[in-house]
């Protein structure tokens, strides 16, 4: 419902200036939030994740990338690429707060957990000293630090990993943000620690009531924690859909293939782990077809020539790929997705 639309996003094209040429790193996306909802972007490296959660915070390096004029941003109304100064400054940190990555570099090593998140209060909230002080005890105590208070002298390089993401992610709430993007959050953890921090931004989502865009490679790591799921690949959207719809009924074969190179439980000591073949389209060249036709063994001549048009399977759930094309021919759908693509 428009009235419960967060965030819209419009044709959102970015690239980056290099001295080989121009790199296409994201090409025309079209997505949306909704608010209290969780949406993960998910693919292979290199496949334009990260770039659009930054540029919807406008973080990207404005020296070297660029965000196309046609592209459009809005967050509650308003255009996030026409915002100047302390309005573009209010929205980050403030209305959209993000995870980065890896907390040891995302993290000052020279300066206190203390200092750091209460800088952030510092900017946004105002606050100073003591009740800075507390606001900060408080927020570490809510992501589940013990001994919070003993905490805020620490440097990041004397607590473990799982602890400084936990950090990172206090930071990120510090100013109660209508946004949370999770950029790969779990990136480095040992599987226990992953499920902890997964659990934590749940709980925090519902308590917080904030919408979330979860960024990952691994679709095992999505699947009881968002509600709709876009795959990405080359800069582009290949399909998207409730997670259900994703996991149950997927219809591109980049999903199929991503689904089979997650490990299954049930999977006997003779069965091989499905890897994909190839490698990503060089993004410094044009794309006249779908980007995936090198690397799909069901690729026909038009793959390779123009693009395919959407293909919606429901209210949420679109694709794009010439199989779902009447000239095609008959498809086994159950069989493609267990690994017949």
């Amino acid at each position: 419902m428009a009235e419960n639309r967060l965030i819209d996003v419009n044709n959102l094209s970015v690239s980056f200036h290099t001295y080989a040429g121009e790199v296409k790193a994201v090409r025309g996306l079209d997505f949306y939030l909704e608010r209290g909802e969780t949406l993960a972007f998910v693919g292979e490296s290199g496949c334009g994740k990260s770039v659009t959660a930054k540029a919807l915070m406008r973080l990207l390096p404005e020296e070297s990338a660029e965000i196309k004029p046609e592209s459009k941003i809005i967050f509650e109304g308003e255009d996030v690429l026409s915002m100047k100064g302390k309005r573009l400054t209010d929205l980050r940190g403030g209305d959209i707060a993000m995870i980065f990555q890896d907390p040891m570099t995302s993290l000052n090593p020279t300066l206190t957990v203390g200092y750091q998140i209460t800088e952030a209060l510092k900017i946004h909230r105002g606050l100073k000293g003591a009740d800075a002080k507390r606001e900060a005890v408080r927020l570490l105590d809510l992501v589940q630090i013990p001994e919070a208070e003993k905490r805020l002298k620490s440097y990041p390089h004397e607590l473990s990993g799982g602890m400084r993401q936990r950090v990172m992610i206090s930071i990120a709430l510090s100013c109660s943000p209508k946004l949370l993007i999770a950029d790969e959050p779990t990136t480095a953890l040992d599987v226990t620690i992953q499920a902890q921090i997964l659990d934590l931004i749940r709980d925090l989502k519902e308590q917080l009531h904030t919408a979330v865009i979860l960024v990952t490679h691994d679709l095992g790591v999505v699947a009881n924690f968002a509600d709709r799921i876009q795959v990405m690949y080359a800069g582009d959207i290949v399909e998207e859909g409730k997670t259900e719809e994703i996991f149950y009924n997927s219809r591109h074969p980049y999903t199929w293939a991503l689904l089979n190179s997650i490990p299954k439980i049930h999977a006997t000591k003779d069965e091989e782990l499905r890897a994909l073949g190839g490698t990503p389209p060089d993004l410094l060249l044009p794309l006249p077809g779908c980007p995936f036709a090198a690397r799909c063994s069901r690729a026909m001549e038009i793959c390779k020539t123009m693009a395919p048009q959407a293909t919606n399977h429901s209210e949420t759930h679109r694709s794009w790929c010439w199989l779902e094309h009447e000239y095609a021919g008959d498809i086994d759908w159950k069989f493609m997705r267990e690994g017949g693509y």
